[in-house]
């Protein structure tokens, strides 16, 4: 039911009187406004967003992941100590010792630290949310039992609806147009990919490349969801260098230098051609507008030239067990590992996720020079 307006309530008791002289009007007027009273009342109904807010809406998979997966199952070891202790003295979900790069993203664009979509209680979304989930994937198949990009988007359009229910549609659709939609995904894909043939023969570079299509393929199919709901400007953090990471030179016994050549390669392919998709996209759908931040360079330089950005150590994690500190034990309740003195000295936190110092430095670099918007220039379109 609607609410009646005054002007509505008087129209009916005019014509009341018109056609009846039976009808005890003070009545008839008491009985109008007690029937008002009793309407549900949406204390969002009449909120109204500034004009210049911009939302931030997240994807990706744990190097976004702000406590999403821990409340999507239970025992992930980044709710257990060290992770979380450098900034927030406590595990929250994060696979970092404090922020990431998100939280630094929405500390730049005047918003709160935002949560992940899971979080019980959660009713608020016009600052936005964030949906990334560690194991993430773009492929459905890759990684089952994780909360991947399909997941996301669902997630999304259940929360575009709660939206719309909290300040209405003209509200709802100014703020998803608005908003800036953040995506850091696909890596998993590829980790999956080369992990899974370590001991076989060599991929055939025709079968990578029907690979690297496939997860191209689902992602754009995302971004159009996004788009068709309303959303207008995208960033992209591309892939990072896969072969760099403690974890990858784990797997790779023979590998000799700064990184394992062959997921190196994956990851190349596969944002060279990201950026021609984003490069279509924007001429093909009206209003489309993207940054894309290349995290791939920025974390290879810093694995090679670490003492130029601040770290001590570039190649072997803060946290973790083995060689490199590359086994995923770092937390573990169960499985001995070694913690360092000053994760600040470090580019990598455990196997495959940066420190926040690292974080830092990727987001400033992110708000600052990606192209061909930088992220800054997104928020203030």
């Amino acid at each position: 039911m609607i609410p009646l307006h005054l002007e509505q309530i008087e129209t009916k008791m005019a014509r009341s009187q018109a056609t009846t002289s039976s009808i005890n009007l003070p009545a008839l007027a008491i009985t109008i406004y007690a029937s008002i009273l009793l309407l549900p009342f949406n204390a969002h109904a009449a909120a109204t967003i500034p004009e210049n807010h911009v939302a931030l809406f997240i994807f990706g998979d744990s190097l976004y992941d702000v406590g999403m997966n821990s409340h999507f199952k239970h025992g992930t070891l980044s709710t257990y100590w060290p992770y979380g202790e450098t900034f927030f003295n406590k595990p929250t979900g994060r696979y970092c010792n404090g922020r990431l790069v998100p939280d630094f993203v929405a500390e730049f664009a005047n918003l709160p630290l935002l949560p992940p979509y899971l979080q019980p209680g959660l009713s608020n979304y016009t600052n936005g949310v964030n949906f990334a989930s560690a194991g993430a994937c773009v492929l459905v198949d890759t990684r089952p039992g994780t909360i991947n990009l399909k997941m996301q988007i669902d997630y999304f359009e259940e929360m575009v609806q709660k939206l719309r229910n909290q300040v209405g549609d003209a509200e709802a659709n100014k703020l998803l147009g608005n908003a800036v939609y953040l995506f850091s995904i696909a890596g998993n894909d590829y980790v999956s990919l080369f992990t899974a043939n370590l001991n076989k023969p060599p991929l055939s570079s025709s079968y990578k490349g029907q690979y690297i299509s496939m997860v191209l393929g689902n992602l754009t199919s995302h971004i159009t969801t996004i788009y068709e709901t309303g959303g207008r400007k995208f960033a992209f953090q591309n892939v990072g260098p896969l072969g760099c990471m403690p974890s990858t030179k784990t797997y790779y016994t023979g590998n000799i230098g700064n990184c394992v050549k062959e997921p190196q390669m994956l990851a190349k392919t596969h944002n060279a051609k990201f950026l021609g998709i984003a490069q279509k996209l924007q001429t093909q759908l009206p209003g489309f507008k993207y940054s894309v931040y290349d995290y791939y360079s920025a974390a290879a330089n810093r694995v090679v030239y670490n003492t130029r950005y601040g770290f001590k150590e570039s190649k072997t994690a803060c946290c973790g067990s083995g060689g490199y500190n590359g086994a995923f034990t770092c937390g573990s309740p169960t499985v001995k590992f070694q913690v360092c003195n000053d994760p600040s000295d470090y580019l990598w936190f455990d196997a495959a996720h940066p420190t926040e110092n690292a974080n830092q430095q990727y987001a400033q670099l992110f708000w600052d020079t990606a192209a061909p918007y930088t992220l800054k220039n997104l928020f203030n379109l």
